[in-house]
Order: C-alpha cells, then sequence, then structure tokens
C-alpha cells in the first residue's frame, strides 16, 4: 500500500485498481460468496495488488502506472495444492516461430497488451477436492 502514500501517483495507481477490478467484474470473474457458505474442502486464498510503473525506453519518463490483481499462493500445501498451480505463459520459442513466419511470409507484426489478463478455471485437475475462493485485497472495497 506504500504506493497510495505517493503524493503524485497515488491518484494514478487508484484509477488503475478501479480499471484492473471493473474489468474483473464486467467479465464476470467474481461472484459474491458469504463465509457462511463455504465447505470444510473449499480453499479461500489472498489476494494483492501488483504495482508496476511503465516507462519510456527513451527518456526515461513515466508512460503508465499498472495495476494486476494476482492471487497470493504463499499459504498453498504441498501434496494437496501446490502442485496444482499454473499460470500459462507463452515460452520465448513460440514468440520467435511468429516472428520467423511473419518474416517468411512478408507480413508485418503489431505489438499488443492486454488489458485483462485473469484466467477463469471451470474445472480443478483430478484430485483437487471442494472449491478455490479468493479473497479481495485488503483495504479494497467494491
Amino acid at each position: 500500500r506504500a504506493a497510495m502514500r505517493h503524493p503524485r501517483l497515488a491518484p494514478f495507481w487508484m484509477a488503475s485498481e478501479n480499471k484492473e477490478m471493473d474489468g474483473l467484474w464486467s467479465r464476470q470473474c467474481f461472484k459474491k460468496w458469504r463465509r457462511s457458505d463455504l465447505d470444510k474442502t473449499d480453499r479461500v486464498f489472498g489476494s494483492r495488488f501488483h504495482y508496476h510503473i511503465k516507462r519510456d525506453t527513451k527518456t526515461g519518463a513515466i508512460t503508465n502506472c499498472k495495476v494486476r490483481l494476482v492471487v497470493m499462493g504463499n499459504n498453498m500445501k504441498a501434496g494437496e495444492d501446490y502442485e496444482d498451480a499454473f499460470a500459462p505463459v507463452p515460452h520465448a520459442t513460440a514468440g520467435r516461430v511468429v516472428i520467423a513466419m511473419a518474416a517468411a511470409n512478408d507480413m508485418e507484426l503489431h505489438a499488443c497488451d492486454l488489458a485483462q489478463a485473469f484466467i477463469q478455471a471451470d474445472k480443478l485437475p483430478e484430485g483437487v477436492n471442494g472449491r478455490v475462493f479468493i479473497r479481495l485485497p485488503t483495504g479494497y472495497n467494491e
């Protein structure tokens, strides 16, 4: 929460937090639950915001304040759910293949930045019992 105490950047961080959460709510990544609705087999993980400043490569000036919601896996238990964590990240080779194919076919490539990258999983891996929930970050009010 130190980012929110920065006198000049706090409004940008707050706007970016709201943009991230609005996008996740609008894509129905979340549902509201009461703790009394949870079973003993259900797992609840904490979450927090990850803050990142993007800078211009030539001048070093701040171009964007990005905020991402991340789930804290630090309370996972080895042998129960630790091996089931998965974050899909493209391999560097995949990027090189795309570039090579574009060059071979005389095509143009354009960069893009995904605004929302939260993944939803409808089915848990085999052997994982219960449901998985996240708790919204401390201090966040919907």
